[in-house]
C-alpha cells in the first residue's frame, strides 16, 4: 500500500523530494488542541459567526460497529437516552433549561449514531452569559460518562425508536441495507443497519445497554469541540476543571478492533429489486484497502493525492454529464467518486454510478463501464484538465477570500474530521497557498498516471444493481453483467473528443440599448440604495461585507403560475426545471457549463402559484457573468424538442413508479382533501409531465417574463455601487418593458375545503399509519399574526413533544407547521403531521386535538412562549448577520412596508399569551377541520 502511496506523489513531487514532504502540515495556530491526562482530546476556537453564540460538541468514536450481536440498535437507542436524564440534569432537565436561552431541541440540540461514531452537538448557544457556557460544558460531561438510563426512561423510548423504524423503513432504506450486505461482505459492517430490529428494540434487557455504554463510552475515544465567540483560555481551564472526575480507562478495557473487508477475486453482484423504489440505477466499486492511513492524513502526500482524486472524479463526471444530455442516452445521471466509502475507514474505492432509463439499465451499465475503459486506454484530455483546474482555482480562492467569514459550524467539522480521520485543519494563508502550489503544477498526464494505478477493472469488484419491482421491467443478471465487461475490455474504443470552443454568452452582434439610472434613492436603516431605470425598473442595492465573496440577486413579480390559462398552470410550474435542464441561449446545459468554467455565476427562474423570479448569484468578482445570465433568462429562454422528450423520458416513469410510495400517495390524496380537489393544487402527475410541450412553455415564458418593469431587483452582497452601476444599467436597463404589461396576483378560486375527513387504506411493505391535520380560516396577512401562529405551532410542538412522543411512545416525531398566507385570499394554516402503529393512531388524533383544545381553554404553557420567543430572538439576530437575511428583509419592506430590523423585536415582545390562546380559540371556533389518515391495506380487511 505504501508503495502505492509513493508512487502517486512522486508523480508531483519527485523521488528526491518524498522524505520531506512526509512532515505534517501546519496545524491553524488560531485553535486550541489539548489532551486531557484521562485521554479526552480537545479543540477550542474563538469566532463571531454569528457573535455572541458557541457551538458545543462532543464526539464518541465508537458507534454501531461495536455493538455485539445482542446489542443491535442499541449505539443508537444510547444516543437517545442521552436526552432523557444524565447525573447532573435528571429527566428532562437538558432540554428544558436549554430551551430556556433559545437552544431549541431538534433544532439546535440535536445527536446522531453512525458505524464508527456518535456525535453530540449543542448548536447556536447565547454565551454572553457565563452561566450559559457552564451549563453547555456540563452536558458535554454528563454525556462522556454520566447518562442516567433510567428503566423508565428506557421503556418509554422503545416506542419512539420503533416508530421511528417505522418512518425510515421504506424502499430506499431496504436497498442500502442490501448494498452494505455485499460491499462489506464478510465484516461486520455488513450486519448492522444502526436502528436495530423491532424483535430487539422491544425486548433488550436494561443490562445490555448499560453494559454497551460502560464498555466504549471512555475518554480517550471522546473528543470535545468548543468554537464561538469564547474566550479559549477560559474554556480551556473549564474544561480541565470540569472534566477531570472522568477517570482514565483501565489498562484492560476493551479496544476497538481495526476491521478490514475481505478482498474477493470475483465479482461480487446483487441485483435488488422492491415495488417502492421509484427508479433504476446501477454502481460500481473497485474496492482496495484505504490508500492512506489516518496517521499520515495530514501530511502533503495526502492532500496531493486527494487533488488527484478529485481532477480524476470531476472529469469523469462531466463526461458523464454529456452522456446523459445525448438524445438517446441510457442514463439520466450518473458520475465517478474516488476515496473513502463513508461508513468503513478502512476501506476506500472508485466508485461509479448511474442512474438508467426505465428498462435500460443494463445499457446504462455498458455505457458507464465503457467511459471507465476510454479513460484507461486514452486518458483525460487538456482542456477537461483545463477546465477543471479553472474551478479548482476558483474555488481555492473563494474559500480564501471568505476566509473571515467562516461560521462556527464549518469550523467545528474542520475538527471533527482532523480527530476523526485526521484530516488537516490549516489556517487559510497556508492553505491558498498550498492550493496554488498544487493547482498550478499539476498536470493532466500526472492525473492520467494516477487513474490507472488506482482503477483496476476485475479487481476486488462489487456492482449493485436497484429497480423497481415491476411487470415489464428487464433487470440484467449477474451474468449478462459480466458478459458486458468482456465485451467492452475486448472492444475497439476512440477517445474522448473535446471540442470546447470560448464564446461570449451574449452575441456580439446583439446591441443593448441599455437604461440610464434616473433617479436615486436611499433608505438608511435597511442601508441600501434605491435606483430607477429610464426603462421604469427599480433595482435595490445593499452592500455588504457579511460574506466577503457573496452576491446575491433576486428579480421577482406577483403573479406567478395564476397568470396563466389551466393549460399553461403546470407547463408554467415545470418552467424551471424545463430551462435548467436545456440551457440558455445557443448553449446547451453542458456547454453553458463548460463556457462557465472557472467562474462562479448562476441564474435560473423561480415559479410558484402567485410569484414568479429570476433568482442568481455568485461571485462579487463575477458579476457581470451573473447579470449576463439574468439577461439571457429573460431574453433568450432555449427551448428545444429533444431536450423536453429527454425530460418526459426521465420523469414519466418516475412518476409512474411514485404511484407505489406510501408517502408519495399520502401526499397525492392529502392535497386533493385539502383544496377539494382544485385543477391548481394537484401533485405533480406523470399526466402534467405528458402533457408538456414546447409552444405552451414558450407562450408562458413570454407571458412571465416577456417584459421586465413589474420586476423588482435586488442586489445584495460585496458589491461597489460604482462599478456596479454601468452594469445594471447595461444589462437591466436592456431588459423589454411595456406600459399595457402589469404583473400582479390573480385569484383563481383555489380555497381550503374546510371540513373533511379523509380516511383510506394504501398498499405498503412496511405497515404504519400517516397523519395529516390542518386547521384553516382567514386571518389577515401582517407580522403579528405570523407571530401568533407560529408561537401557537412552537406551544403545540412542545405539548405534543411530552403527550405524543414522550409519554404515548406513539411517534418519532410529531410536526407542526403554522403560516399566514396572503393570496389568492389571506388565511392561516396549521398542518399537526406524523406516523405511527395502527394500534395508537386514533388516540394520537384525539390527543392533537385535546392538546388545542386545552390551550384554548387555558391558554399556553407560560414557559412554552417564553423559550420560544428566547429562540425566535436569538435567530432575529442570526438572520441579519447573512446576505439571504437581508433580502428577505428588503423584500417584506417593499411588499407589506414592514421594516423586519426596526419592528421584528417590538411586535414579538407584545404577542401575549392571550394572543395565543385566542388564536386556539378562533381555530376550534372556525371549524375549519381537514383530517386526512392513510392506514395499511390489511387493516381494512
Amino acid at each position: 500500500m505504501r508503495k502505492l502511496i509513493f508512487s502517486l506523489v512522486a508523480l508531483f513531487i519527485g523521488v528526491s523530494s518524498i522524505c520531506a514532504q512526509v512532515q505534517e502540515l501546519p496545524l491553524d495556530p488560531a485553535v486550541r488542541v489539548g489532551k486531557l491526562e484521562n485521554g479526552m482530546t480537545y479543540y477550542i476556537r474563538h469566532n463571531e459567526k454569528p457573535k455572541g453564540q458557541a457551538s458545543f460538541y462532543i464526539y464518541h468514536d465508537v458507534g454501531a460497529v461495536q455493538e455485539d450481536d445482542d446489542q443491535q440498535g442499541l449505539a443508537h437507542f444510547l444516543e437517545h437516552m442521552a436526552f432523557n436524564g444524565s447525573k447532573n440534569l435528571p429527566d428532562k432537565q437538558m432540554i428544558e433549561k436549554l430551551e430556556t436561552i433559545g437552544v431549541q431541541f431538534g433544532n439546535n440540540l440535536n445527536a446522531f449514531t453512525s458505524w464508527d461514531c456518535t456525535q453530540y452537538m449543542i448548536m447556536d448557544c447565547p454565551v454572553t452569559d457565563e452561566k450559559n457556557i457552564d451549563l453547555a460544558l456540563l452536558i458535554l460531561h454528563d454525556w462522556s460518562q454520566f447518562i442516567s438510563l433510567e428503566s423508565e426512561e428506557i421503556d418509554s423510548e422503545r416506542g419512539v425508536i420503533m416508530e421511528e423504524l417505522r418512518t425510515r423503513d421504506g424502499a430506499q432504506l431496504r436497498a442500502q441495507n442490501n448494498m452494505f450486505k455485499h460491499l462489506f461482505k464478510g465484516s461486520i459492517y455488513a450486519e448492522r443497519n444502526l436502528i436495530g430490529y423491532l424483535d430487539g428494540l422491544k425486548s433488550f434487557e436494561r443490562s445490555s445497554l448499560e453494559n454497551f455504554y460502560k464498555k466504549w463510552y471512555r475518554p480517550e475515544y471522546q473528543t470535545l469541540v468548543i468554537v464561538g465567540d469564547i474566550n479559549v483560555d477560559q474554556i480551556e481551564a473549564k474544561i480541565k476543571a470540569l472534566m477531570a472526575d472522568i477517570p482514565a480507562s483501565p489498562a484492560d478495557a476493551a479496544q476497538k478492533e481495526v476491521v478490514e473487508v475481505p478482498a474477493t477475486e470475483e465479482p461480487i453482484i446483487s441485483v435488488f429489486t422492491d415495488k417502492e423504489l421509484t427508479r433504476s440505477n446501477v454502481q460500481m466499486f473497485a474496492r482496495r484497502n484505504a490508500l492512506i492511513p489516518k496517521q499520515y492524513k495530514n501530511t502533503m502526500d495526502a492532500y496531493f493525492i486527494d487533488y488527484l482524486n478529485i481532477f480524476a472524479s470531476q472529469m469523469i463526471s462531466n463526461r458523464f454529464d454529456e452522456i446523459a444530455h445525448e438524445a438517446d442516452a441510457p442514463f439520466i445521471g450518473g458520475g465517478m467518486s474516488e476515496g473513502g466509502i463513508g461508513i468503513c475507514p478502512t476501506m476506500e474505492a472508485t466508485s461509479f454510478s448511474a442512474t438508467a432509463h426505465e428498462g435500460r439499465t443494463a445499457e446504462a451499465f455498458r455505457a458507464m463501464y465503457t467511459e471507465m475503459e476510454r479513460m484507461r486506454r486514452h486518458g483525460f484530455t487538456a482542456g477537461e484538465f483545463e477546465r477543471v483546474r479553472q474551478e479548482m482555482l476558483r474555488w481555492a480562492e473563494r474559500s480564501y477570500t471568505n476566509r473571515n467569514d467562516v461560521t462556527n459550524g464549518e469550523y467545528a467539522q474542520r475538527y471533527l474530521d482532523n480527530y476523526a480521520e485526521g484530516t488537516p485543519m490549516m489556517d487559510a494563508e497556508t492553505e491558498w497557498q498550498l492550493d496554488q502550489m498544487i493547482l498550478n503544477s499539476l498536470t493532466v498526464d500526472q492525473v492520467n498516471q494516477a487513474y490507472l494505478q488506482m482503477v483496476k477493472p476485475n479487481e476486488n469488484l462489487v456492482i449493485i444493481v436497484n429497480s423497481p419491482e415491476k411487470e415489464g421491467v428487464v433487470v440484467p443478471t449477474a451474468e449478462e453483467l459480466k458478459a458486458i465487461m468482456a465485451e467492452v475490455a475486448a472492444s475497439e474504443i476512440a477517445p474522448y473528443e473535446d471540442d470546447m470552443v470560448y464564446e461570449p454568452l451574449i452575441d456580439p452582434a446583439v446591441e443593448l440599448a441599455g437604461s440610464a439610472v434616473v433617479n436615486t434613492t436611499t433608505n438608511d436603516s435597511l442601508e441600501f440604495t434605491e435606483w430607477t431605470l429610464a426603462n421604469g425598473i427599480k433595482v435595490i442595492v445593499r452592500p455588504s461585507t457579511l460574506k466577503a465573496d457573496e452576491v446575491q440577486i433576486v428579480a421577482s413579480s406577483k403573479g406567478g403560475c395564476s397568470l396563466l390559462s389551466d393549460e399553461e398552470y403546470y407547463q408554467g410550474a415545470f418552467l424551471g426545471t424545463v430551462m435548467g435542464q436545456s440551457g440558455i441561449g445557443k448553449f446547451s446545459s453542458t456547454e453553458l457549463s463548460k463556457q462557465l468554467s472557472g467562474k462562479s455565476a448562476y441564474a435560473g427562474v423561480g415559479i410558484d402559484s402567485y410569484e414568479h423570479a429570476v433568482q442568481g448569484g455568485g461571485s462579487p468578482k463575477d458579476i457581470e457573468t451573473i447579470l449576463q445570465l439574468m439577461y439571457l433568462n429573460f431574453t433568450s429562454p432555449r427551448f428545444d424538442q429533444k431536450d423536453l422528450d429527454k425530460i418526459k423520458k426521465q420523469y414519466v416513469p418516475y412518476f409512474t413508479n411514485m404511484e407505489k410510495d406510501p408517502n408519495y400517495i399520502c401526499s397525492k390524496e392529502f392535497q386533493k382533501t385539502l383544496y377539494g380537489n382544485h385543477p391548481h393544487r394537484q401533485i405533480t402527475s406523470v399526466a402534467q409531465i405528458e402533457a408538456l410541450n414546447l409552444d405552451i412553455l414558450k407562450s408562458a415564458h413570454s407571458k412571465l417574463y416577456g417584459y421586465a418593469d413589474d420586476f423588482r431587483f435586488v442586489i445584495v452582497g460585496n458589491v461597489d455601487l460604482e462599478t456596479l452601476k454601468p452594469l445594471v444599467e447595461k444589462y437591466i436597463g436592456s431588459l423589454p418593458t411595456s406600459d399595457a404589461v402589469k404583473y400582479d396576483v390573480v385569484d383563481d378560486g383555489v380555497r381550503y375545503a374546510g371540513t373533511v375527513t379523509k380516511d383510506f387504506t394504501a398498499k405498503m411493505q412496511q405497515p404504519k399509519v400517516s397523519v395529516r391535520l390542518v386547521y384553516t380560516g382567514e386571518m389577515e396577512d401582517n407580522a403579528k399574526n405570523r407571530l401568533i401562529v407560529d408561537l401557537l405551532s412552537r406551544a403545540l410542538d412542545s405539548r405534543y413533544m411530552i403527550s405524543i412522543r414522550e409519554e404515548k411512545g406513539g411517534t418519532y416525531g410529531v410536526g407542526v407547521q403554522g403560516m399566514v398566507e396572503k393570496y389568492p385570499v389571506e388565511n392561516y394554516f396549521m398542518a399537526i403531521y406524523f406516523d405511527t402503529n395502527e394500534q395508537l393512531a386514533d388516540e394520537l388524533i384525539a390527543i392533537c386535538d385535546a392538546e388545542i383544545k386545552k390551550i384554548a381553554k387555558s391558554g399556553p404553557l407560560a414557559e412554552d412562549i417564553a423559550k420560544a420567543k428566547e429562540f425566535l430572538q436569538k435567530n432575529y439576530h442570526n438572520v441579519l448577520e447573512n446576505n439571504g437575511g437581508w433580502m428577505s428583509a428588503i423584500t417584506r419592506l417593499y411588499e407589506e412596508g414592514y421594516n423586519y430590523k426596526e419592528e421584528y423585536l417590538g411586535i414579538l415582545e407584545s404577542v401575549t399569551a392571550k394572543d395565543v390562546k385566542k388564536f386556539a380559540k378562533k381555530l376550534l371556533k372556525d371549524n375549519n377541520r381537514t383530517l386526512v389518515v392513510m392506514r395499511p391495506e390489511a387493516a381494512a380487511e
